[in-house]
């Protein structure tokens, strides 16, 4: 799955657990001003800190219980490989542009 981030930001490909990148065509100051407070830069280049409970809110109606569980299968990986923040509750995210 992927947040796209344009006119605005929406989530895509979000039954796709293998993968999370925020894809923008621009700085990381301006994905970061775009979530509006949802997101922060990382100390990594090219990668972002994104509230996990904000991927949840765009999954909209995808997020059922089955979706919930895949999602946090991959949640789990993540913290496996130090992508979770567990104090801010953020994901961490690399940075691609879009296409």
């Amino acid at each position: 799955m992927f947040i796209a981030i344009a006119d605005t930001i929406t989530l895509e490909d979000s039954g796709n657990f293998r993968e999370f990148h925020v894809a923008i065509d621009g700085d990381i100051a301006a994905a970061v001003a775009a979530f509006d407070g949802r997101a922060t830069a990382s100390e990594r280049d090219n990668h972002l800190w994104i509230d996990i409970a904000f991927v949840q809110e765009l999954a909209g109606d995808t997020a059922d219980a089955e979706w919930q569980a895949q999602f946090d299968g991959m949640l789990a990986y993540a913290n496996s490989k130090g992508w979770i923040d567990e104090t801010a509750n953020r994901v961490e995210a690399h940075i691609q542009p879009p296409g």
